[in-house]
């Protein structure tokens, strides 16, 4: 996902993702960024986003993802009723019951109605509908009215993320339905991913396991088998030229901890430990919690030392580096400076 053909701009590359997971905007970005073909700049990704060709959402598993507008649609068909069978639990414990959601979730139309909103306008809206809010409340709220396309995510405003009306931001084709919906959704995972399993995939999408299944049969004639320690992996045929060959300058990559890199797989996420590094290294102490990833495999942790300017990246590597390794390492953090800046 880090090598091979890749497009130019922000959006492409989230739609041949298909979902790409963004707790952290900040960092997020980046997951967009390092994967456009030329220089992406922090600020191309923004206006992506800011221009709604990106949006960032509830989708797949209850966490946040950016998605292309275009998919947004059909995959919230696909997967928001489950979203919300799935945080049924979370609903209650905060005493959201389906009036109450249902009613908030009308309010919170009307209000982005022709308009954006940031939470604590919409947690005053609320309020002032005689609802009792806060924010732990307010976050589930948003989270429904999101897995039942009503909102979307709108512009920033400075630093502030806002909420716009789901019509008003997404394209009103439908897109692929049932079985067409899931062969999509099979092909753009095992397609950008592989290789990969079944296990991973239906982890990855949120899906239940037969109707994962029902994607990859679709797709089995244009996917490659692969066999290793009694597990089946699949791949595209260029998925598998993406080895380096013997020789090759090594190439290194500084990726956020939630990146697709580490976050698409569960069952092979394996395939990129070494012996010296895995998912276990402790990756969150003194802020240490991203990863430098050598040739496919993790090689250490990098943080950033402090706020605004040029970023300082600190690296933390679990292993010494030879000369070629260390330019390449090297190189990986300028990309990040210059992304970011």
């Amino acid at each position: 996902m880090l090598a091979g053909d890749r497009p130019p701009e922000p959006a492409s590359i989230v739609a041949q993702l298909t979902a790409i997971q963004s707790q952290e905007h900040s960092y997020a970005r980046w997951s967009v960024g390092q994967r456009c073909s030329g220089e992406c700049r922090a600020y191309a990704v923004d206006r992506a986003f800011d221009e709604g060709h990106m949006l960032r959402t509830h989708i797949l598993r209850p966490t946040w993802h950016y998605v292309a507008r275009e998919d947004l649609r059909w995959l919230m068909t696909l997967t928001g009723p489950r979203l919300v069978a799935a945080v049924g639990r979370v609903f209650r414990y905060f005493e959201l019951d389906s009036e109450t959601l249902a009613r908030a979730t009308n309010v919170i139309a009307t209000s982005v109605t022709g308009a954006t909103k940031t939470r604590p306008e919409l947690m005053d809206d609320l309020v002032r509908a005689g609802l009792a809010i806060d924010p732990p409340r307010l976050a589930n709220i948003l989270m429904y009215a999101e897995t039942n396309s009503v909102v979307t995510s709108g512009p920033t405003r400075g630093k502030a993320h806002t909420y716009a009306l789901f019509d008003e931001r997404v394209p009103p084709d439908p897109g692929p339905e049932g079985d067409e919906a899931l062969s999509l959704l099979a092909w753009r995972y095992f397609s950008t991913r592989g290789p990969v399993t079944v296990k991973d995939f239906i982890w990855w999408s949120g899906l239940k396991a037969k109707d994962a299944r029902v994607g990859l049969e679709l797709n089995r004639d244009r996917l490659d088998r692969w066999q290793h320690d009694g597990i089946t992996y699949w791949l595209t045929g260029d998925a598998a030229a993406l080895a380096a060959p013997p020789g090759k300058r090594p190439r290194a990559d500084l990726v956020q901890c939630y990146d697709e890199l580490i976050i698409s797989y569960s069952e092979s996420r394996h395939l990129v430990h070494t012996e010296a590094v895995s998912f276990r290294t402790p990756k969150t102490i003194d802020g240490f919690r991203h990863l430098v990833v050598l040739d496919g495999r993790l090689l250490g942790h990098w943080r950033i030392a402090g706020p605004g300017g040029r970023p300082e990246v600190e690296l933390r590597l679990d292993r010494a580096v030879h000369e070629a390794e260390s330019v390449a390492v090297a190189a990986a953090v300028e990309r990040y400076v210059r992304f970011a800046q």
